[in-house]
């Protein structure tokens, strides 16, 4: 990404118009639901999601290891409570596989599908940004800046080494300010 050029983020009602397009009916929709949960509850990226094993998640606790493939940074983040249930659901009846999420054979997801999978929830949703995967990561960072203005520990939830990687997200979430100066009329 450019330094000039800001990521693409969904506003709150277009992220919860997104959850609403897989069906829990469906093994593949409940999986699908599951996967663009976590990356907008929990920021995490795409690789992540693909790599995850069954081992990483522990719903009696609560708790979600990532394993980070990149700067190998390992990191233990809160599963929400409203997704608690879904992961339930889909670990009583995902397919024998090394990851927590695979195909209904069992295979490992590929990024591609997943990259594919987005955009076609989105279509369906008549969102008509450009997204994929990574701005699902994007919104959640940039709503829980805007939620809690605690930009070291979403530092340490995306797991970033550098600080400045995360400051992006403080442009983001100041964006509302400006527009808000913006549409202001003034006195005149």
């Amino acid at each position: 990404m450019s330094k000039n050029k800001l990521p693409v983020i969904l506003e709150l009602e277009e992220a919860q118009i997104l959850l609403k397009q897989p069906s829990k009916r469906y093994p593949t929709g409940l999986r699908n639901k599951i996967i663009m949960s976590l990356m907008l509850h929990c920021g995490i990226r795409l690789s992540e999601v693909t790599n995850l094993r069954p081992g990483n998640i522990n719903l009696t606790k609560g708790k979600l290891r990532v394993e980070s493939g990149k700067g190998k940074k390992d990191r233990g983040l809160a599963i929400p409570d409203y997704l608690t249930d879904l992961l339930k659901a889909w670990r009583n009846i995902r397919p024998k596989s090394n990851y927590f999420f695979s195909t209904l054979k069992g295979r490992k997801l590929s990024d591609r599908y997943i990259q594919q999978m987005v955009k076609r929830y989105a279509q369906k949703a008549g969102i008509e940004k450009k997204i994929s995967p990574h701005t699902l990561r994007h919104t959640y960072a940039t709503q829980y800046y805007k939620q809690t203005k605690d930009i070291e520990t979403l530092r340490r939830i995306l797991g970033h080494s550098d600080i400045s990687t995360t400051t992006i997200y403080i442009t983001l979430a100041n964006i509302d300010v400006e527009n808000g100066m913006k549409s202001f009329k003034g006195f005149l």
